[in-house]
């Protein structure tokens, strides 16, 4: 058996078992495991490249318009990213927990309560969330954006989402350079 026929095999197996998937981030969970299982490193296309599958080069792999660059630390719990941020301020409490809803758990939007909640279980639940959540909207450039309000009470229950700029700040954090990756940006990207 010729060693290029097996990897032949192998890349058509990795391909059926991934195009079972239902979406992205599930093929990126499995791909990151089996990196780790294998103990290699496999660089990823950055989601900003805009890869079009249907626009393959001769030997058949995707075009991309710019190199791989490494990949974003993997947070398993709330409590590792927690740590990773090390927050100081009520403010970056929230940040941080938003971020673990939006960003590593793709969540389009979330409530504050799930926020203070998260915080709560590590300890480091914050007095008031909804003020928090309102001084970073008014920040500028706006870090939150409320997006729905359901009643009509002032407790009622809202749901926000990051803007761009509250994901780059919290991006910065982490120690992650480079722009935000348009598929955790906003429609309004604000940087």
């Amino acid at each position: 058996m010729n060693v290029d026929d097996a990897e032949i095999r192998a890349m058509s197996s990795v391909v059926a078992a991934l195009n079972d998937l239902q979406d992205d981030a599930t093929r990126d969970r499995v791909l990151r495991w089996a990196a780790e299982r294998f103990g290699i490193s496999a660089p990823t296309p950055n989601p900003a490249t805009n890869v079009n599958p249907s626009a393959a080069s001769d030997d058949g792999r995707a075009r991309t318009k710019s190199p791989a660059v490494p990949t974003d630390p993997v947070f398993d719990d709330f409590v590792d990213l927690f740590d990773a941020v090390d927050p100081k301020t009520d403010l970056e409490r929230v940040l941080t927990g938003a971020y673990w809803l939006q960003a590593v758990n793709a969540q389009s939007s979330w409530q504050a309560a799930k926020v203070n909640n998260l915080l709560k279980d590590t300890g480091h639940g914050v007095s008031n969330v909804t003020t928090t959540l309102t001084a970073a909207q008014k920040k500028s450039p706006a870090l939150v954006r409320q997006m729905a309000k359901s009643g009509r009470a002032a407790q009622s229950w809202k749901t926000y989402k990051l803007t761009t700029s509250g994901i780059s700040y919290m991006r910065k954090k982490l120690g992650l350079t480079g722009s935000v990756p348009v598929v955790l940006a906003d429609d309004e990207a604000e940087s």
